[in-house]
């Protein structure tokens, strides 16, 4: 009994432990990103971190916001070990490190979902063009095959600076950092149930796919082969666009 008791609880240190290590890799993360856009010429570019948007379907975490009148730069950053492959369409993305194979959420998706919240509390921005940039830090090694901007962190600024052609006059910039900074949620608490759903909705997403069920419709998934190999897709393609690499 006393055995059992004491295994339980080292499985649930372990647990914390892992919780703990994921929220800090991506804290670190975030940090070195901020750290390298705040090398932007301040007068021309205008960046806001971690900032949490409430939208019509619950809320949306932005790890970064460039505005400038060369355009917006919307950035997730990761901070995963290992190989990492997916492609531009697939929902989910793979992490492989010794050998082990996890499976992560397409960034670019996700970000797309981030750029959406952002059109959505701002609607003089839902017919202009809004620039998906998705970083990862030196512990990858990136294996991607994508249209949206996917690279190394210490890259972001060049890339940024590419954009020349002004797309925003200098007061639509100040009005669009005025408002999000307006918007941003900075209540702890709001943030902590923020995590919670996503959390809850990602467990929910895997319970559905062990039972080969599409997280998004629940409809049933069928094997598929493609142009970047094997496959599942809802079977209520093209209503419904989930895919996941098998």
């Amino acid at each position: 009994m006393k055995i059992g008791v004491v295994v339980l609880v080292l499985i649930s240190i372990l647990i914390l432990i892992k919780s703990y290590e994921s929220k800090v890799k991506g804290y670190v993360g975030e940090k070195l990103v901020a750290k390298k856009l705040s090398k932007l010429n301040k007068r021309k570019y205008k960046i806001i971190n971690n900032l949490l948007l409430k939208t019509l379907k619950g809320t949306a975490q932005i790890d970064h916001i460039v505005i400038s009148q060369y355009g917006i730069f919307v950035i997730e950053t990761k901070n995963y070990k290992g190989i990492i492959t997916g492609n531009e369409y697939d929902d989910n993305w793979n992490q492989i490190l010794f050998n082990n194979k996890e499976v992560l959420r397409n960034p670019i998706k996700q970000n797309n979902g981030h750029i959406k919240a952002l059109k959505d509390v701002i609607p003089a921005l839902r017919y202009k063009k809004i620039n998906s940039i998705i970083l990862f830090t030196k512990r990858s090694n990136l294996k991607v095959n994508t249209e949206t901007t996917v690279i190394y962190y210490n890259k972001v600024n060049k890339v940024i600076k590419r954009s020349r052609k002004k797309e925003f006059t200098k007061e639509e910039v100040d009005y669009i950092y005025k408002k999000l900074n307006e918007l941003n949620i900075d209540c702890f608490k709001q943030r902590v149930v923020h995590v919670k759903n996503v959390k809850r909705n990602i467990k929910e997403a895997e319970k559905k796919l062990r039972k080969n069920k599409c997280p998004r419709c629940g409809g049933k998934l069928k094997k598929k082969k493609g142009k970047y190999g094997k496959f599942k897709r809802c079977k209520n393609y093209p209503e419904c666009t989930f895919r996941i690499n098998i």
